[in-house]
């Protein structure tokens, strides 16, 4: 039974062995192009609530795969909503109470 499903697996790739490398190595880098848009988009999704931003960013990588990515480090926000949104809280608890924030000496 394991026979059969392996062969009718390799039933899709060439019996020459260079070419069969090709199909591999293919296979391998849509795997891996497929990875990169689901990370991006889950990404993105955490950093920023602006559509056009997840749009924009969800396109280059899915336009320009590996060097999409990279230009989507770069261009992403540095930190996540959720981040913000404590560093805000936090920057407001300090505003209402200003004693103590400061050592007492």
């Amino acid at each position: 039974m394991s026979s059969s499903f392996f062969y009718s697996v390799l039933s899709f790739f060439s019996d020459d062995p260079m070419t069969r490398a090709v199909q591999g190595g293919l296979l391998v880098i849509g795997v891996l192009v497929v990875y990169l848009l689901f990370f991006v988009t889950r990404d993105i999704l955490l950093r920023t609530t602006s559509l056009w931003v997840q749009l924009l960013c969800i396109a280059l990588t899915f336009f320009l795969p590996i060097i999409g990515f990279f230009l989507y480090l770069l261009i992403r926000p540095a930190r996540t909503v959720r981040e913000r949104e404590m560093e805000s809280m936090l920057q407001q608890l300090l505003k209402k109470h200003p004693s103590s924030s400061k050592k007492k000496g």
